[in-house]
């Protein structure tokens, strides 16, 4: 009671101090500025730190999960009170290096502002230069400001070691912690004027009386080898209150009323808003999954589902959840049943569903919203984000900008409301809302070197990470994955990862990653939920399900000949056909030739397309071969579909029959995902193809020993084609094959057939190159454990020379896939004074600001050129040149379309870039030529 008692006597004092602390401070301390401001005056520094520890005092009360602050205040050694009063008092401290000539002095040379530098000197401060600092060229005011306060905590009695570890959330505030330079700075600021030395003193001595901060501190005396990541955690948050105190709509530059008052009305204009509230949970698992997911009152949870709640509902610590299951068992809804069981008792900001591309985010999108209002308690309010790079092109998602989806529901007072907070959607901040639907790429950003990571860290860290579709990633990846589940785990943060084929060496891998522990139980069961946590590993063993599916698998000779007879006798009486290529030029090629054969029959979908088109043939295909068409009632007669990876995950389409390229094991199982997929009438498939058949391409010959076509090679390890080979039945049954043919074809002790040994052995050496290659490009910018990491400075490096590479979402997504980011175009065709986008009609004149509708149009038309035309320097400068001189202008004046390039094309269709020719068109897609003596083996999808 007495510690109680204790934070609520501090708290009422720092309410009480906020309204009188600046009047309180010095003339000399209240005629510094912070912001120059605009016509209706400016904002003095001591009125801007004390806004932003008011904004960290809600922040913290407010935003800041039960579980973020359970765990900081673990690894501080702290309460969790005593962890709110030094959050609100490092964020009112973060700009004091605005206290300084530097800073203040810039206003010398513009008129409209001097007399701001005026006041500080009528208040007694010198303004004089000295030698050192003039001679500098820049004096970043966060690096200031973490020196004056490591200055004076040394004083007070820390040791070096630890003042540098609290000092650089302040630091750091502008997105990097400082290196090289603060040296140079301190030799600076070691020589200041005394009146300046006892005006920061004295601003820091306000700070902590107000905040009553001074036995948290002495607490902290005593913390020893403190670690990067909790420093990492609060510079997020430091970051958060600055970004909303620096808002003129919410915090003006004039000071009227109470500071209390101020602070009321600043944060009523942000729409902040509280940690997810989990509806009450309903003792009955089926009702449970009936309410969230709007099923009918006769539905049962599958056994998967069940047990994933059972699960849920046993977690009493941050836990490592991996669910193994066929496709088609409803993992997605069993993943989120279960984050809502674990969010309603630890406390969690919310849920991140990390999906494996943007097209899957997108379709999960609207099954999210309206999961998250069924899920929302009554009353409460809960912030929803689409988190890639064109969530700006996503209808569903702007429409929620300007509505609440409660708008469409039938009876809204039932639920708990869904809104995208126009705050957290801004640059950056989306991560901040409580449930998220993303990118796989922006959670394993969490491990890579780049500016204003600590809010990609702050927004997760609180968060239940939901993976979708976990497979067998690279080494690179794999890497950055495994670092990234240290953090969460570090960070106490419950994850959930769902695949239908993760080889079991995979599994332990990742954790290994999040415990820390080395694996010493093993299970080779299917279904498979995987319970891991620090303290313990636990296996349950769903029921499995009945067999769903016996394929016959056959090998078929690579030529375009070979193909065409392998249709003939398979579709003469019609039917889908689903023919899978790893690489784009394959499946044009593929589609040119059979096209000829079957006009009007064959749909081409690969990556190549602009995204509007894309996002046409994925509608249509859906709705042809999803599982309300039927023959003669929607569902075609007969149609091929040739296709890339994109087919390969999260396109609800059924196929008859599916050719594939040769890929690895649990990709090959994943595509044939796709073939009888729902439950037909007899009527629905023609006799022959009643019975599912697979058939493997991209194998040039079997005899004596194995050729694979060099494309496949080039997209996937060769190695693992060669052990899926030898491991490729000629009959498959889901579920009960899927487990034994992954574990068997990513483990180790293979019998290679004697005449296979050369290129085995070849193989081998390619796949370790591979490997070691990748483990030493992902060190380039991934950070390192946060066991490993004390100094914050360590996150970031020496971003000066990375920072280029890392500047956007789109470049760190590529780092974090070992993808070279590609360039991505509009396609136009200019006539006269006026161009259209491509394959619309729609005239845009020349020089014209566009309407919304017009840049709309234009940015849903993105294509990506393929890698081979920008892979080198000479290269990307010629294309990049001839893009940007057939740019409109006008593209920059708006949001939708700065920064995009244009690809102009003449009449045919066709454009010149540096020594590339490229050609598109509605029915192929982005077709490029290069004069080169080498293959061209196309780009991957």
């Amino acid at each position: 009671m007495a510690n109680i008692a204790g934070a609520s006597r501090r708290q009422d004092h720092f309410e009480a101090s906020i309204d009188s602390f600046v009047d309180k401070l010095s003339p000399q301390a209240r005629s510094l500025w912070a912001k120059s401001g605009d016509e209706t005056g400016h904002l003095s520094l001591a009125q801007h730190l004390i806004d932003s520890a008011c904004v960290a005092a809600v922040v913290y009360d407010t935003w800041v999960s039960n579980s973020l602050k359970e765990n900081l205040a673990h690894n501080l050694k702290l309460s969790v009170e005593e962890v709110r009063r030094l959050y609100i008092w490092l964020a009112g401290l973060h700009d004091l290096g605005k206290g300084t000539l530097s800073f203040q002095g810039q206003l010398d040379l513009k008129p409209e502002f001097r007399h701001l530098l005026s006041r500080v000197a009528d208040a007694g401060l010198p303004i004089a230069m000295g030698k050192l600092e003039a001679g500098r060229k820049s004096m970043p005011h966060s690096i200031s400001s973490g020196l004056i306060l490591r200055d004076w905590l040394e004083r007070k009695g820390y040791s070096r070691r630890l003042a540098n570890w609290l000092s650089s959330t302040v630091d750091a505030h502008h997105g990097v912690a400082s290196g090289e330079e603060r040296d140079a700075i301190n030799n600076v600021l070691s020589e200041y004027p005394p009146e300046w030395r006892a005006v920061h003193d004295e601003i820091i001595d306000a700070m902590t009386e107000t905040v009553v901060v001074h036995d948290v501190l002495e607490s902290l005396k005593s913390l020893r080898n403190p670690l990067a990541a909790e420093a990492q955690i609060l510079t997020g948050l430091i970051v958060m209150a600055d970004w909303i105190a620096s808002n003129p709509d919410a915090f003006p530059m004039v000071v009227s009323g109470t500071q209390t008052e101020r602070v009321k009305n600043g944060m009523r204009a942000i729409d902040l808003t509280v940690p997810w509230s989990p509806a009450q949970l309903s003792d009955d698992i089926h009702a449970l999954f009936r309410d969230s997911f709007d099923w009918p009152a006769t539905f049962q949870a599958r056994p998967v589902q069940q047990a994933m709640a059972d699960v849920a509902k046993t977690c009493d610590e941050p836990s490592l959840i991996i669910l193994e299951a066929e496709t088609g068992v409803g993992k997605t809804e069993a993943a989120l049943a279960a984050a809502q069981i674990i969010a309603a008792s630890n406390g969690a900001q919310g849920v991140y569903f990390a999906a494996p591309t943007m097209a899957t985010a997108n379709g999960l999108l609207e099954r999210t919203m309206n999961w998250a209002r069924n899920t929302t308690e009554s009353g409460a309010v809960s912030s929803l984000y689409l988190a890639h790079s064109k969530n700006q092109l996503s209808t569903p998602f702007q429409d929620l900008r300007f509505r609440d989806v409660d708008e469409d529901a039938s009876d809204p007072a039932a639920n708990g409301e869904v809104v995208a907070s126009s705050w957290m959607s801004g640059r950056r901040r989306g991560l901040l809302s409580n449930i998220v639907v993303g990118t796989v790429d922006q959670v394993l950003m969490l491990a890579l070197r780049q500016r204003y990571s600590m809010l990609r860290h702050a927004a997760l860290a609180g968060k239940i990470i939901i993976f979708d579709e976990v497979h067998s990633y690279g080494a690179y990846t794999s890497d950055y994955l495994a670092t990234t589940l240290e953090w969460l785990a570090h960070y106490g943060a419950t994850v959930i990862m769902m695949s239908a084929t993760l080889p079991a060496a995979e599994r332990e891998k990742l954790i290994k990653a999040y415990t820390a522990n080395p694996v010493e139980k093993h299970s080779d069961a299917y279904p498979l939920i995987t319970v891991a946590s620090e303290n313990s590993l636990r296996y349950v063993t769903p029921e499995q399900s009945p067999p769903n599916l016996e394929a016959r698998i056959a090998i078929i000779d690579d030529s375009i000949t070979a193909l065409e007879e392998l249709l003939e006798p398979l579709l003469f009486d019609g039917g889908v056909a689903l023919i899978i290529c790893n690489a784009i030029a394959r499946a044009q090629e593929a589609y040119s030739t059979l096209n000829a054969t079957y006009p009007g029959e064959v749909e081409l979908h690969h990556a190549g397309f602009m995204a509007w088109q894309r996002s046409e043939k994925e509608d249509r295909m859906r709705q042809e071969l999803g599982p309300d068409s039927h023959r003669g009632e929607g569902r075609p007669w007969r149609k091929i579909v040739v296709a890339t990876q994109v087919a390969e995950q999260s396109l609800d389409i059924d196929a008859d029959v599916l050719v594939t390229d040769l890929a690895p094991m649990d990709l090959i199982i994943q595509r044939i995902g796709r073939l009888h997929r729902h439950e037909r009438p007899e009527s629905d498939r023609p006799e022959q193809l009643r019975k599912p058949q697979v058939f493997i391409r991209a194998i040039e010959t079997l005899e004596p020993a194995p050729i694979i076509n060099s494309g496949a090679n080039a997209v996937y390890d060769p190695l693992i084609l060669l052990k899926t080979l030898l491991q490729l039945p000629t009959e498959f049954k889901r579920p009960d094959d899927v487990a034994t043919l992954v574990q068997s074809t990513y483990s180790d002790g293979h019998v290679v057939p004697q005449e296979w040994e050369e290129v085995w052995a070849e193989a081998s050496s390619q796949s370790e190159q591979r490997i070691d290659r990748a483990h030493q490009r992902s060190r380039s910018f991934r950070i390192n454990s946060p066991l490993d990491t004390h100094i914050l400075h360590d996150l970031f490096g020496d971003l000066t020379k990375a920072t280029i590479q890392l500047g956007d979402e789109e470049k760190g997504a590529a780092q974090v896939r070992d993808a070279e980011p590609t360039v991505e175009v509009i396609p136009i065709q200019q006539a006269g004074d006026f161009y259209t986008p491509l394959d619309r009609e729609d005239q845009i004149i020349s020089g014209v600001p566009l309407s919304y509708k017009q840049a709309f149009q234009l940015a849903s038309s993105t294509v990506r050129l393929p890698l081979k035309m920008t892979r080198f320097d000479s290269d990307f400068e010629a294309v990049i040149d001839a893009l940007e001189r057939s740019t409109p202008m006008e593209w920059n004046d708006h949001y939708l379309l700065k920064g995009q390039l244009a690809l102009s094309l003449d009449a045919d269709g066709e454009a010149s870039l540096g020594r590339f020719r490229v050609k598109y068109s509605p029915e192929l897609g982005l077709e490029s030529t290069f004069d080169s003596s080498g293959p061209d083996v196309g780009g991957r999808s």
